[in-house]
Order: structure tokens, then sequence, then C-alpha cells
């Protein structure tokens, strides 16, 4: 009667966080520390791709002077023609977003790989994304992978949570490995990551191609139910209701089905109803009250790119 649970539809929560490096580019990249607006004014005179990148990013944030996203979109192009992987990266964001200039996926992907082929880590997570998702570009999944890997090995956590989700889903050409997509995914679900942590959790419990450990899947699990993450609440009440990495308590176990139930996972409700037979109305009841009683906590905040 007691199915093992199947790989839940993560994309969408996955989507929820819509090129989460794209949207921070802008904002993550920093130009000379001890450059004002005013020097910087100066030294575009003479040329200067770093200055030019500087008053591109001031223009942009409003750091010295009022936003000005014309401008901003200038300054990124001079300094972009002439070489400034940064600049080359801000500029292919302000086509991804729409900022300042029509929205252009293809001009975006076009400047990114400028900056990428330079070494620029988020640069590579950004043409990497582009290329997996193929919003406006060929879908290219393979290629993305070599572009993510090349910004993962460099320290760019999304980068390797993207890879990791792409070797988990496979698909379009690219092979399904969950050897790799742990290996991948175990560096942004050390970071707090609870879609990484779930799915991870999701491959060591079932041990496909990893040893399998419902230990470390409910701990993953009970990392990201914490937070309030409904796939893993789903997952952390089947293992207590099993008694799988932990002993047998199905109040706790309906605890964490009730909180996944009640923000739609459709499967935690599911689980309940096989697991029914096991559970009486008394402790029906107080699970019930534990649930109404969850406070989730504070997730980690994410790490710097």
């Amino acid at each position: 009667m007691f199915h093992h649970m199947l790989i839940f539809d993560h994309s969408r929560f996955f989507r929820s966080f819509p090129s989460f490096l794209l949207a921070l580019a802008l904002a993550a990249t920093v130009g000379r520390a001890d450059m004002t607006f005013e020097q910087a004014s100066l030294a575009v005179q003479k040329g200067d791709p770093e200055a030019e990148f500087y008053l591109g990013k001031a223009y942009f944030t409003g750091q010295g002077t009022p936003v000005d996203l014309a401008k901003a979109l200038e300054w990124y192009r001079k300094a972009a023609d002439q070489g400034n992987a940064k600049a080359q990266n801000n500029l292919a964001s302000m086509y991804f977003q729409g900022k300042g200039v029509k929205k252009d996926n293809a001009e975006a992907a076009k400047w990114y790989r400028k900056a990428a082929e330079q070494g620029a880590a988020l640069a590579q997570t950004n043409l990497g994304t582009l290329l997996e998702e193929g919003k406006g570009v060929p879908k290219n999944c393979t290629e993305a992978a070599q572009w993510l890997e090349k910004a993962a090995n460099q320290g760019q956590v999304e980068a390797a949570f993207r890879l990791g989700q792409l070797y988990f889903d496979g698909g379009d050409g690219f092979a399904q490995n969950y050897a790799k997509a742990a290996q991948w995914l175990d560096i942004p679900a050390a970071q707090g990551n609870v879609v990484a942590q779930d799915l991870l959790g999701t491959i060591y419990q079932n041990g496909w191609d990893v040893p399998r450990d419902n230990n470390r899947a409910f701990n993953l699990y009970q990392s990201a139910a914490d937070v309030g993450f409904a796939p893993a609440q789903r997952d952390l009440g089947f293992l207590y209701c099993m008694g799988l990495g932990t002993k047998t308590d199905v109040v706790i176990g309906y605890k964490w089905l009730f909180l996944g139930s009640d923000q739609g996972d459709f499967k935690a409700s599911h689980f309940m109803k096989e697991f029914q037979p096991l559970i009486s109305k008394e402790q029906y009841k107080k699970a019930r009250d534990l649930a109404d009683a969850f406070k989730p906590k504070t997730p980690p905040a994410p790490p710097q790119p």
C-alpha cells in the first residue's frame, strides 16, 4: 500500500527564483573601490575602460549621480567594446532585463559569451543559464553544462545548482546523471538552497547512482522543511511515517504532511490518505495542532556572488 515517493515536479519551485544571478548581475559587480564619480569622469577622457565601466554602473545604480539608464547603456557599451568583461556582463544583463533598452536575449547572449570567454564566472553562469533555458537563443544543454561547470569551478554557487539540476533532469539530448547531480547539488545544499537540499535528499533516499542513505536524506529534508519548503515537508513526513532514517513517528510524520498539504502539495495529501490506517483520531488531532503551531525558521542568507 505504501509506495515509495516519485520525483516531484521541482521545476515550478526552481523557476520561482528566475534567473537568480541574471537579476543580480548588475548589482553584484564592482569597479575600483576608490574611484569617485568625478575621478571616473576624468579618467574616461583618456579612454580608460575600467572608468567607463564605473560610470555605467554609477548611472545604473544612481551611485554619485542620478539614475540614467541611457547613459548607463552608453558607458557599459564603450567599456564592453574595449573588452571589459564586467561591462560586457552588465551590458548583457541590460539586454536580458530590458532595462534602458529593448529586451533582446540574443544580444544578451552575445555579450555574455564575450565575457565568459575571458573567464568571467558570473557571465559563464548567465550564458549557461540562457543556453539551458533556450529563451531567445537555441537551447543547448550540453554547452550550457560546459559553461556552468566552468563557473561552478570558480565558486559560483548558483552555477553549481543549475548544473546539478541539469544532471538531475536530463532531457533535450543531455544525459541524466544522478551521481554528477549529487556532486554539484551538494554545494548549494550546504549553502541552504532548499530545492538543492530536497533534490539531493531524493537522490540519496532512492539510491540513484549513489549509495542509498536515508539518514542523509532525512537531514537534508529536515533542513529544507524547517524553513517552510513544502516538498521537503512532504518528504520528511514520508520518512517519519515509514521509519526511514529516523524512528517511526506517525504524529510527527503527519505534522509535516499537513504542512506540505496546506501549501498545496498534492503528494503530501496523497500520502496522508495512504497512511491513514496507521494513525488514530487522537494522533491525527495532535499532528494537526503541531502543524498549526509550526513557525518556520529564517533561511540562511544566500552567499554573495
